[in-house]
């Protein structure tokens, strides 16, 4: 999944948000009514599902102070998003500070990322920006950490893929990633405590076609201590159970397992990221199985929970 987003110019406003679901009913007086709220009425009511748009990482607005224009980043994510600023098309700009340039904006605020002002006030400007806003501070230092299964003690799954898996485990931000066979609605639970950083849960429907689904998989993002980050993909319609900002415990219900975006059948996708060289890069990890070294997950085995406690 691809997570940074190219922002020109002409989006440096927010998307619109689509409805998740839209209602229809006829009232006690025979009124029809369609409506993007769930209606608080006894008549019988029809629903049906609306294609939900992916919403960016950041949202931007300018402000205009008499030959300055001022460009403010406003982060939507609950962690660091290391944002990428450039000029495609300049004349008679002056930029401060000078791009190329790149910063960290920090968890859910706002900044103020660029000022813009003509080199000769006597002349006209234009100019064309580019944003490309990655997750994660770049600084981030990774510490040894085992991670435990995130599904239920007393459970076992399939390992479909594990590192390296020729069928999508191919790019950096997936190099590192395992993917478990699961039902549909199998509890997924947080494999290590932090902060949740970005969920979405209105996406449906599941193929093979990048172009279609590769950016609608419902996922949960958790940022940890150490400024990783772990990504529980593919989990079922409206079943994520935490907000954005929340702080979790490992073992703590994250949601639903699924089979939603890129996918060819009912599973969980889980990866443990880090932001590096403006890119999502995975990395490899062991889970704690109790033993010295760890479990390394291994394509076409089965790994149980065998935990004692229950979550």
């Amino acid at each position: 999944m691809r997570v940074a987003l190219l922002l020109l110019l002409g989006l440096l406003t927010a998307l619109p948000v689509g409805a998740k679901k839209l209602y229809k009913y006829v009232d006690e007086n025979g009124i029809l009514h369609y409506t993007d709220r769930e209606p608080d009425t006894e008549q019988p009511v029809e629903s049906w599902n609306v294609r939900a748009e992916k919403q960016p990482v950041m949202t931007f607005r300018r402000d205009k102070i008499g030959d300055e224009v001022r460009i403010y980043a406003m982060n939507r994510w609950h962690g660091p998003v290391q944002l990428a600023i450039d000029l495609e098309k300049r004349r008679n700009i002056r930029a401060e500070p000078e791009v190329p340039a790149d910063l960290v904006v920090e968890g859910h605020g706002e900044a103020l990322v660029l000022v813009l002002s003509p080199d000769d006030p006597r002349q006209g400007w234009e100019y064309q920006l580019a944003f490309l806003p990655v997750p994660g501070d770049p600084d981030a230092q990774p510490t040894d950490y085992r991670y435990r299964l995130p599904f239920r003690a007393g459970k076992r799954f399939y390992v479909g893929q594990a590192f390296g898996g020729t069928a999508t485990h191919t790019e950096e931000q997936s190099y590192y990633a395992v993917d478990f066979g699961m039902p549909v609605g199998t509890p997924i639970l947080a494999a290590r405590g932090g902060i949740v950083m970005h969920a979405e849960e209105d996406f449906f429907g599941s193929g093979l076609d990048p172009a279609r689904y590769a950016e609608r998989a419902n996922n949960v993002r958790i940022l940890h201590a150490d400024g990783t980050m772990a990504l529980y993909a593919h989990l079922e319609l409206e079943s994520v159970a935490v907000r954005p900002g929340q702080r979790v415990e490992a073992g703590e219900l994250l949601g639903l397992s699924g089979n939603t975006g890129l996918s060819s059948g009912p599973h969980l996708h889980f990866v443990v990221q880090r932001n590096v060289g403006l890119k999502l890069v995975s990395i490899p990890f062991v889970f704690d199985d109790g033993s010295e070294d760890g479990l390394t997950p291994v394509a076409g085995e089965w790994l149980e929970h065998r935990r004692t406690e229950q979550r």
